[in-house]
């Protein structure tokens, strides 16, 4: 049985979807494919994600409401009653409920990866058995293991406990093969599947820099150098080995002609209309590297919208609101002169009955239209971008953490001028003053506050949390009566690593679960 058909065979029976004729054969057992633009078909397929129509890859949803940079409505008034299960689905992931995993299929990013990581697969297996230019090959190969990296380091940072918290702690399953095997794969740990994510990173590296220039550079929604350099940045730096984090950080903000938008060029928002805010999410953006996924997948849980109703006046009112809103402690940490907090968080378009705009979606830098459905529609339009900003922070925390450890006054002075040069394009002009930050720890603490400003609400600050060490997080919900009702997730609480879904287990016998959580 050739591999292609194993592929398919493992797509089916393993993740319980139908696999997709490869380029349109007569049948599947006919079909033995010959060329390297086969399996560059296969890897557009199979192992990219881009907008569509309907996505059944859901690999960032969860994200969307467990960290500190979303709060929740005091105000909802009453919930209309057909609304009632997606305002109770929210509270499960807002409350890091252990339940989330019953509850909705979102929560299922470890099929979702999986699915990418065998299309990723297949096509490493089978790509020395077909013909082409070795350069053709070194390209098609780059990308698969580029991607490939990417999907293991969400999934490890998901269902695997913190690198800086115990590289020993299990981890997520290495499937390095296409191949259907009978044999149960057990969790590998969490260091081992760093150092598959950096060797393959590594490899994808050095097979892009025998690449032509244009290869290298290129904005053709392929993977290019500067984004496995950036993912390399991010990786590092989660290994806390600032050193290569730092390396690699300046690679990708000096070697390449990206640059930093300046936020005094662009016009500001209606505040009558949250369609007015810009996309950042798209090619036109200087910052922008490398963008994947779709609108759908990264907002779908964050913008869960309901109707409420209320009587005023003996009329009954309606309006529909999304069930959580940007945190009080988000929004303040904006200096008045930060121009990222009135063109990053979007505020809700107002009724008659309400003259001051509240910064309250929690969403930023992804245009969203009327009822806070997606502008341009759901699932067509990018949802996830990798942006030399990014580089930027890597390399400044890098730098400010190797001042803390190792002293040194160029790790000060590179960490200031980093954060300078990022913030001066984001402050009203004429009012922007130079850091002056002496003292290592408070060095840090900023940069990291600079992050979660910067990056909000584009899936980093979860992930963050986890690695800055799981401190303890509350959050506030208002129930049916309008009462408020905390929840904990106190510090190293299970809850910070998910559970992995029960479906994985018929399927994987040697797997081992995630510690459950009690139910606050």
């Amino acid at each position: 049985m050739n591999r292609i058909i194993t592929y398919c065979l493992l797509i089916s029976t393993v993740f319980f979807t139908s696999c997709s004729d490869f380029l349109e054969p007569k049948s599947q057992s006919e079909y033995r494919p010959q060329v390297i633009q086969s399996l560059d078909e296969l890897l557009l397929g199979s192992a990219y994600l881009s907008p569509v129509e309907i996505t059944s890859v859901f690999l960032y949803p969860v994200l969307g409401l467990f960290d500190d940079d979303v709060s929740t409505r005091p105000d909802m008034k009453e919930v209309r009653a057909d609304d009632e299960k997606k305002w109770n689905k929210a509270l499960l992931a807002y409350s890091w409920s252990k339940d989330m995993i019953h509850e909705f299929p979102g929560y299922n990013v470890y099929e979702s990866a999986y699915k990418m990581i065998v299309g990723c697969n297949a096509v490493l297996d089978y790509i020395d058995e077909v013909t082409g230019t070795r350069e053709e090959k070194y390209d098609v190969r780059l990308q698969a293991l580029a991607l490939r990296s990417f999907y293991y380091f969400h999934l490890v940072n998901l269902y695997g406990k913190p690198y800086s918290s115990n590289k020993n702690a299990l981890g997520v399953p290495l499937k390095l093969t296409s191949r259907l095997s009978s044999e149960a794969i057990p969790r590998n740990t969490v260091g081992e599947v760093y150092d598959q994510i950096i060797g393959d990173l590594l490899e994808a590296e050095k097979l892009m820099k025998t690449m032509p220039q244009e290869i290298q550079r290129r904005k053709n929604k392929r993977v290019n150098l500067p984004f496995i350099q950036l993912l390399l940045s991010r990786v590092y730096l989660y290994m806390e080995n600032w050193q290569q984090a730092m390396i690699y950080g300046e690679k990708v903000i000096y070697d390449y002609d990206y640059t930093l938008r300046d936020l005094n060029n662009m016009e500001d928002p209606d505040r009558w209309s949250s369609e007015s805010y810009p996309n950042y999410f798209t090619w036109e953006n200087p910052e922008m590297i490398f963008l994947l996924g779709d609108q759908c997948d990264a907002t779908s849980l964050a913008l869960l919208s309901v109707t409420v109703k209320w009587m005023q006046e003996g009329k009954e009112k309606s309006k529909i609101v999304t069930t959580c809103i940007a945190s009080d402690e988000l929004i303040k940490s904006y200096d008045p002169a930060d121009l990222r907090k009135k063109q990053y968080l979007i505020w809700e378009s107002l009724t008659k009955e309400e003259t001051t705009p509240v910064y309250k979606i929690p969403t930023s830098k992804l245009k969203v239209g009327t009822n806070y459905s997606l502008s341009s529609g759901w699932g067509k339009a990018w949802g996830i971008a990798f942006k030399v900003t990014e580089a930027y922070l890597n390399t400044a925390e890098a730098a400010a953490m190797l001042y803390k450890t190792k002293g040194g006054g160029e790790y000060k002075t590179k960490t200031l001028q980093l954060m300078d040069n990022l913030r001066y394009k984001r402050y009203e002009q004429g009012k922007y003053h130079p850091l002056d930050i002496s003292n290592p720890e408070d060095l840090v603490a900023f940069v990291r506050a600079e992050r979660r400003r910067e990056l909000c609400f584009e899936h980093h600050r979860w992930f963050d949390l986890r690695r800055y060490g799981m401190e303890e997080i509350r959050h506030i919900w208002y129930d049916k009566d309008h009462r408020p009702v905390e929840y904990v997730l106190k510090k190293n609480d299970p809850g910070f690593t998910l559970l992995i879904p029960k479906g994985a287990f018929e399927r994987n016998p040697k797997l081992i679960q995630n510690e459950e959580r009690p139910n606050n």
